[in-house]
């Protein structure tokens, strides 16, 4: 099922993977936040989610890392050795001037808290920090990205920068076992689903019409209650796939364990980046998706998917991060 995440997302993102104490807030839910300190001389308005508006009078002067949270999300929070979905904006921090961003891309990158394949003050910033957070970074440019600097984008090594970083989603740690929700009649030609243990092993076709249907089908069988996926998000899932028709799966995760992808950044398929949008944690739904919203033209031989092949599949959406 997976493909490749798409090319680069931005040159920021290749300049990361190169370059090697304040208050807390309780909050009304969750557990305590390290908020940071204010950063001296910046300013930062908008919407979360949204590309900020950065100012700085004066000039940000820091030596080292300094932390503060501009808002705090209400999410499951940020953890070592997992993934999160960020937007990030990087600024001058001696005039304030844009660099780069990922909101010119519009959509956030995925990151994996490690601080060999990310930039370690920013690994450590954002530790603990909960989704829907937005949190501002100062460092020096040095710091960052070494004696070079990064030239790319406009940095001199003297300078100092400012990340703005909004965190969208991160590695659900609060995961379902299986559906949970009201069970919905489906219609009464549906490919029918094969289970053995509770655990679905393939579709068969008795009951499905010969020729499938040229639409994205989306088709509920458990309707659940829980966190719905909403734009960019890393969800954790039981799926099977299944070419329509096929006699068996190509890809079966009730057999392993479930998966966990990032939805909605286009490094899925085009049709699960739509079809799952919307859908709740604790939902089982049948996607039937014609082959240009699959593996398009030139299909996926690894796993025998022609360019003409219609997919199926059955999701158990597990958790939302």
């Amino acid at each position: 099922m997976r493909r490749l995440l798409a090319l680069p997302v931005a040159s920021l993102m290749l300049l990361a993977t190169a370059a090697c104490g304040g208050e807390s807030d309780s909050g009304a839910t969750g557990p305590k936040v390290d908020m940071g300190d204010d950063i001296e001389g910046l300013s930062v308005a908008g919407d979360f989610g949204t590309e900020p508006t950065v100012k700085v009078k004066p000039a940000v002067d820091v030596d080292k890392a300094v932390t503060q949270v501009i808002s705090k999300g209400d999410g499951e929070p940020v953890k070592l050795g997992g993934k999160a979905l960020l937007h990030l904006y990087i600024a001058n921090g001696e005039t304030g001037k844009k660099a780069v961003a990922t909101y010119d891309e519009g959509k956030p990158v995925s990151v994996e808290m490690d601080d060999a394949k990310f930039f370690p003050a920013l690994v450590k910033s954002l530790d603990g920090k909960p989704s829907g957070s937005r949190v501002a970074v100062a460092d020096t440019v040095k710091d960052l990205y070494g004696d070079a600097g990064a030239k790319q984008i406009g940095l001199k090594p003297s300078d100092s920068l400012v990340f703005v970083v909004d965190v969208m989603s991160v590695t659900p740690s609060k995961v379902l076992d299986g559906p949970e929700g009201t069970e919905v009649d489906p219609p009464a030609d549906l490919p029918t689903i094969e289970e053995s243990k509770g655990d679905i092993t393939k579709l068969s076709w008795a009951d499905a019409p010969k020729k499938p249907s040229d639409k994205l089908q989306v088709i509920p069988l458990v309707k659940g209650e829980g966190e719905p996926i909403d734009g960019a998000k890393i969800v954790t899932m039981n799926y099977v796939g299944q070419v329509y028709g096929a006699p068996k799966p190509f890809n079966n995760s009730y057999t392993q364990e479930p998966a966990t992808f990032d939805v909605g950044i286009g490094g899925l398929i085009p049709g699960w980046d739509k079809a799952l949008q919307g859908q709740r944690v604790g939902s089982r739904v049948m996607l039937i998706i014609p082959p240009a919203q699959g593996y398009g033209k030139s299909g996926n031989p690894a796993i025998k998917v022609t360019g003409t092949s219609t997919l199926v599949f059955v999701v158990d959406i597990l958790g939302v991060g």
